[in-house]
C-alpha cells in the first residue's frame, strides 16, 4: 500500500466517523421533534378544551343574566383561542421542521453508506495491487473483483446525491410559515 492509498484510508475513516457523530446527534434531534410535536398536539387540545369550557360558562352566565361574568368568560375564551392558534402555527412549523429533519438523516445515512463504500473499493485496489503483485490473476477464483465495488460505489454515490436533491427539494418546498419561538411549546404557562 503506497502513501496515497494510506491518506485516503485515513480521510475516508475520519469522514466515516464524522458522518457516524453527526447522525447519531440528529437522531437525537429527530427524537425531540417528534416529541414536541405530541407536546403541540396536546397543547392545542388543552386550549381547544379550555375555550369550549369557557363558552359554556359564558352562556350560563348569560342565561343567568350576569353579564359581568359572561364579558369576563367571553374575553377568557377569546384568549384561549388565540393561544390555540399561536400553538397551531407552532405545531405546523414542528412537522415542517420533522420533514427537514428526516430528509436530511436520510442524506447523511446516504452519504455515510457512500463512503463506506468508497472505502471498501480504495481497499478493493489496494487488494487487487497486492494480489497482482503475488502473481495471481483476475482468473483465479479468489481475486478480488474491483468492479463488485465500483458498482457498489456508484449506486451508493448515485443514492447519495438523490438523497442531497430530496432534501434541498423538501428544504426549499418549505411553507413559509410566520417566524416564532418553536420552544414556546415548551412553556406551561401558554
Amino acid at each position: 500500500m503506497n502513501e496515497e492509498q494510506k491518506s485516503a484510508i485515513k480521510v475516508i475513516k475520519q469522514r466515516i466517523i464524522t458522518l457516524k457523530n453527526e447522525i447519531a446527534t440528529q437522531k437525537k434531534t429527530n427524537e425531540i421533534t417528534s416529541q414536541s410535536i405530541k407536546i403541540s398536539k396536546a397543547k392545542i387540545a388543552k386550549h381547544t378544551s379550555q375555550r369550549d369550557l369557557l363558552k359554556e360558562k359564558e352562556k350560563l352566565s348569560l342565561i343567568k343574566d350576569e353579564s359581568s361574568n359572561a364579558k369576563r368568560y367571553l374575553d377568557e375564551s377569546q384568549a384561549a383561542d388565540l393561544e390555540k392558534q399561536k400553538e397551531e402555527t407552532r405545531y405546523l412549523t414542528w412537522i415542517q421542521k420533522e420533514k427537514e429533519d428526516i430528509a436530511f438523516l436520510q442524506m447523511k445515512e446516504a452519504m455515510l453508506s457512500e463512503n463506506i463504500a468508497e472505502l471498501e473499493l480504495v481497499r478493493a485496489e489496494v487488494a487487487v495491487k497486492f494480489q497482482e503483485s503475488q502473481g495471481k490473476v483476475p482468473s483465479d477464483p479468489e481475486f478480488v473483483k474491483k468492479e463488485i465495488f465500483e458498482t457498489q460505489y456508484s449506486s451508493r454515490k448515485s443514492d447519495s446525491r438523490r438523497k442531497t436533491t430530496e432534501w434541498e427539494r423538501v428544504k426549499n418546498e418549505a411553507a413559509k410559515l410566520p417566524k416564532i419561538n418553536l420552544e414556546d411549546t415548551y412553556e406551561e404557562s401558554r
